[in-house]
């Protein structure tokens, strides 16, 4: 499975990029299913493919990177968010998009905050990525809908990602610095008919006549209860670091910024990032993604090895910060094992106790067919403080193909 094609490296399932290539270059027959099994192997692994690169072109002088402070609006909008970071990089960080080497087809679903006797938060999103093994290059399409409570908010995005790769060796070190950048469209509804009115409520009879007929509201929605679609790019960069290419298991850091509903081309349908489905000049807020990550690959016998991989990702939205740290813990190929805490910094805005929550996350997978690999992901979430005794827990699956 380990092969450079044209500078690209499939090293445990990740994508690592040379400068160059020396040789033809052969497409890869290997279409790995996955979700999120990429433990990372030195370039000495022994090869299956059969053209290698030359990775070792000195690096003259340094990158330096100016990134402007973002300046987030106060406004108290969120986004749909999934917990599983591995199992949805590309959601959280366009520059992720296609970086680990293979065609996927990924599916999830979230279920949160549900009560015995009323609907809580869902969230469902496909997204179908494409690695040119013999190209810098890659992208992917994705689609989401999100519903929330009794009224059904309903949050529906389509978009396309893409991500270019730049790649250099310092030393014993190996670089791939990704870019990454979404075009999506968001649109969001109100579901009236399953809300109540003030004027719908008899003083007798409560929110029906007498002959058991819903009483009628003079509230007439805008637009049927629908937003205009409304423009939420995404721009992202990431910086994967492969300390010792000579060493068969080297540590490897991955950290990586982005931010969501970046900019705005114009105030219209399609353009602008008004968000309001009251036609309010209310605008979608943008949202500040890090992460970083270390990744250590341990002996565990014959032709077996442990990966042990901490996790810390910050996100802000508005005045909404959010705090994630765990460790994720994979037996070769087949079985990863996680758990991580998340909770949220106290802000002036809400002084009161925020709802902190740990999850425990689970993943299998494997080879079902010929060049065909199957990787099912559980995630359970439990509060353990602030609406722990209201709400129930969380729930997250996914699947890739």
């Amino acid at each position: 499975m380990a092969c450079i094609l044209d500078g690209s490296q499939m090293i445990g399932g990740i994508k690592w990029m040379g400068h160059r290539s020396k040789g033809p270059c052969k497409n890869l027959t290997f279409k790995k299913l996955f979700i999120s099994f990429g433990i990372t192997m030195n370039p000495l692994a022994p090869w299956r493919g059969k053209c290698l690169s030359a990775l070792n072109f000195p690096v003259r002088g340094w990158l330096l990177f100016l990134i402007p402070q973002a300046v987030l609006p106060d406004l108290h909008a969120q986004d749909p968010f999934f917990t599983q970071f591995h199992l949805a990089e590309s959601y959280f960080n366009p520059a992720l998009t296609g970086y680990r080497g293979a065609f996927s087809v990924m599916a999830r679903y979230k279920s949160q905050w549900h009560l015995a006797d009323a609907s809580g938060f869902q969230t469902t999103m496909i997204s179908v990525e494409e690695s040119m093994p013999c190209s810098p290059f890659d992208f992917g399409l994705h689609a989401g809908l999100d519903r929330e409570g009794e009224g059904l908010l309903t949050t529906t995005d389509l978009g396309v990602r893409g991500a270019g790769t730049l790649a250099w060796a310092a030393g014993l070190s190996h670089h791939n610095l990704r870019f990454g950048l979404a075009l999506q469209w968001v649109q969001k509804r109100v579901d009236y008919s399953r809300l109540l009115f003030s004027d719908q409520l008899d003083p007798r009879y409560g929110p029906k006549n007498q002959d058991g007929v819903a009483n009628p509201t003079s509230f007439a929605p805008l637009n049927d209860g629908r937003s205009l679609w409304f423009f939420a790019p995404v721009v992202g960069f990431t910086h994967r670091v492969l300390f010792n290419r000579q060493r068969f298991r080297s540590p490897t850091l991955h950290y990586g910024v982005a931010w969501h509903n970046a900019f705005t081309m114009g105030n219209d349908r399609y353009t602008g990032n008004i968000e309001s489905i009251l036609e309010q000049d209310t605008r979608i807020p943008a949202r500040f993604h890090v992460f970083a990550s270390v990744e250590f690959v341990l002996p565990a016998g014959d032709r077996s090895f442990l990966g042990i991989r901490p996790l810390v990702t910050y996100q802000r939205q508005g005045p909404i910060h959010y705090y994630e740290a765990g460790t994720r813990v994979s037996f070769n190929r087949h079985l990863a094992i996680g758990g991580y805490y998340h909770f949220q910094g106290r802000q002036a805005e809400y002084p009161q106790p925020h709802t902190h929550w740990y999850s425990i996350q689970a993943e299998v997978g494997g080879i079902i067919a010929r060049n065909r690999r199957l990787d099912l992901g559980f995630s359970y979430n439990g509060n353990v403080s602030g609406l722990r005794n209201t709400f129930g827990p969380l729930f997250e699956v996914a699947v890739g193909f």
